[in-house]
C-alpha cells in the first residue's frame, strides 16, 4: 500500500503545455491509493451517504486491518484528499460520506477499471 503522504502527481506532471490532462492525472493519483479505491468502491456500492465508522469497518475488513488505525486514517487523510478533488462530501459534523463524483468522468470510468481489475470490487 502506498503511503498517504505521497506526494500529489497531478501538480508535478499535469502541465497543460506537455498536453496532459489534469482531470485525468488527478484521477489517476487518487486511484493510486488502494485505501481510497476501497473508499470509492464501498461507496459506489452504497449509492449514498454511508456513516464514517461504517466505511471505517468495511475498509479495514478488506484490509485485514484495524478499524481504529483505519478511521483516524480516513478521517485525517484520505477523506479530506478526496473531498478537495471533488470526489466526495464529508460532513465531518455528522460523520457522514457519500460519493459526488459524476458519472463518465474520469475519476469514475478509471474507478470502473479498478473495480475489474481487483475482482469485482
Amino acid at each position: 500500500m502506498m503511503n498517504a503522504d505521497s506526494p500529489d502527481v497531478s501538480d508535478r506532471y499535469a502541465r497543460e503545455d506537455r498536453g496532459i490532462s489534469t482531470a485525468l492525472d488527478a484521477a489517476l493519483d487518487l486511484l493510486s491509493n488502494e485505501r481510497r479505491r476501497y473508499v470509492l468502491y464501498h461507496l459506489r456500492e452504497q449509492g449514498g451517504a454511508v456513516h464514517l465508522e461504517e466505511l471505517a469497518e468495511q475498509v479495514a475488513a478488506r484490509e485485514g486491518g484495524d478499524t481504529q488505525r483505519v478511521l483516524t486514517d480516513l478521517y485525517h487523510g484520505q477523506l479530506p484528499r478526496l473531498e478537495a478533488a471533488g470526489a466526495v462530501a464529508f460532513d465531518a459534523d455528522r460523520g457522514m460520506v457519500r460519493l459526488t463524483d459524476r458519472e463518465g468522468s474520469p475519476l469514475s470510468e478509471y474507478l470502473e477499471l479498478a473495480a475489474r481489475e481487483e475482482n469485482g470490487f
